[in-house]
This record gives C-alpha cells, sequence and structure tokens, in this order.
C-alpha cells in the first residue's frame, strides 16, 4: 500500500495532516500541489483526486492483484478535507497505542466525543478568521495599499478571532491549569487532533510575530504542541515565510498589540 499526500506546507490543515502522519510513524510520500497558482482546480487534481478542489487530499493506492494480466491498473482509495484524513488515519495506523492517544475511537466514546466537538468548533471560530491570505495580500501589494488591507482586511478578522481565542482562555482556566502546567483541550498530558488543528491554525500567524499577550494560557497551549520535533520540522516553510513577511512588511502589522 501507497499513500500519497497531495498537499503545500504553507497550509494550515495540510500541515496537521502531514505532522500526524508522522507522529503515527505512517509512511508517506509527498506531493506539492501548487494551490495559491490554481494546481487544485487542474483536471489533473479535481477529476481524479479530489473533487473539492482542496488541500490536502490522500491516495491510498493498493498494488495490481493481478500484475500477470497486464492491466496495469491498481485500486485507490481517495480521501480529502484534513479532520477526515486525521480521524482515518488514527483509524488504520499500525501503531494503535500512539493512535488512540491522538484519537481513541470506540475504545474511549466520551473522550473522543470532547474531541469530535473541539474539531467542529475549530470550522466556525479558530479557521473562520485565518487572517494569513489578507496578511499575504498585504505582504504582495503595494506600499501605498497596505494601510488599507490592514485597516478593511487584517483587523476585523483579528478582532473576530477574539471571540475564540477569549473562549479557549476561559477553557483552559476553567479547567485549572496554572502558569506551570502545559495545557490541552480534553485536559489531558497528550494532545490530540483537536489541539494539532488549532494550533496548526494560529502557529500560521504566530509565525509571522504575532503574539497572544492577552491570553497567556492559549500562548502557552500553542508553544507545548509547537515544541513537538514533528511539528518544527513541518513547520520550518511557514516560519520562513513569516519571517519574510515580517522584515518586509512588519511596520505595516501591528504585531505587539493586535491580542494584548
Amino acid at each position: 500500500m501507497t499513500l500519497t499526500l497531495y498537499a503545500h506546507r504553507l497550509s494550515q490543515p495540510c500541515r496537521a495532516a502531514e505532522i500526524l502522519l508522522r507522529e503515527l510513524e505512517v509512511p508517506y510520500e509527498w506531493y506539492e500541489v501548487d494551490f495559491a497558482n490554481g494546481q487544485a482546480r487542474e483536471p489533473w487534481f479535481a477529476d481524479h483526486i479530489n473533487p473539492f478542489k482542496s488541500l490536502p487530499a490522500i491516495a491510498i493506492t493498493a498494488p495490481d492483484p493481478e500484475p500477470d494480466a497486464g492491466t496495469g491498473e491498481s485500486e485507490s482509495f481517495l480521501l480529502a478535507e484534513s479532520h477526515a484524513i486525521q480521524h482515518h488515519a488514527c483509524r488504520t495506523a499500525k501503531n494503535q497505542d500512539a493512535a488512540q492517544r491522538w484519537y481513541p475511537g470506540d475504545r474511549d466514546p466520551r473522550r473522543s466525543a470532547q474531541i469530535d466537538q473541539w474539531m467542529a468548533w475549530h470550522h466556525n471560530s479558530i479557521r473562520r478568521f485565518d487572517s494569513f491570505h489578507a496578511i499575504m495580500n498585504l505582504h504582495l501589494t503595494l506600499p501605498m495599499l497596505k494601510y488599507e488591507i490592514q485597516d478593511t482586511q487584517i483587523r476585523p478578522l483579528q478582532e473576530g478571532l477574539k471571540s475564540g481565542l477569549s473562549m479557549l482562555e476561559s477553557h483552559f482556566e476553567r479547567q485549572g491549569m496554572g502558569d506551570s502546567s502545559a495545557p490541552t483541550l480534553c485536559g489531558d498530558e497528550h494532545p490530540t487532533l483537536a489541539d494539532l488543528s488549532m494550533v496548526c491554525e494560529l502557529y500560521q500567524i504566530v509565525a509571522i510575530g504575532y503574539r497572544f499577550k492577552g491570553y497567556p494560557r492559549v500562548s502557552q497551549w500553542i508553544e507545548t504542541i509547537a515544541s513537538r520535533p514533528h511539528f518544527k520540522d513541518v513547520s520550518a516553510e511557514i516560519l520562513d515565510q513569516g519571517r519574510t513577511i515580517r522584515e518586509q512588511s512588519g511596520n505595516y502589522l501591528d504585531l505587539e498589540n493586535a491580542f494584548t
């Protein structure tokens, strides 16, 4: 069986899926899809890999069961959407001890339900106010338009994100997490798929230089998850991109005070 991951490391959901595959020691082949230039909409991808035309996607290909027949055909299982890919990886990984720490499935329905709850909430809160694309617009546009993009696109998204950050900060506080303990969404020592997905989302702007000063428990949570070796390896490209944005457009961004 060969698993191919179609993705791009500047995408938050792609990084979450790839980090998990590495955490679970699932072998995979990497195929970078240039989504910014529309490659995900090209027929080879949209018609044969993922009709949603989004990233990430995986193709799991089984060897031809009758190689002597000369058909050259093989059976593929195709799957899109980062959350679905992560759930599937946990269900099918050979190392089930590791997989069930991330998502226990039927072995612990209540904990799985908690994880599912946070992953569902993620879409309409943290991910809904993703400002990275607006920041990229600012980075790539003419100087005369940078302040307008900051005022009309970036700040409204940041204000919207604060509601989710406040929710997370209060959640960690209710769990009794102190300054010396590392929070996770379900209160366990080991992070879950929900932690991974949301921290990948927020790390997108942390890489640029934003700091969540008004949300110390959220900051500690991000730092804890982001310190994992596979997270750091897969996030190298977004750190490089963030550094470029900060160096070239940092004067237009309220990096220090946006989330006080």
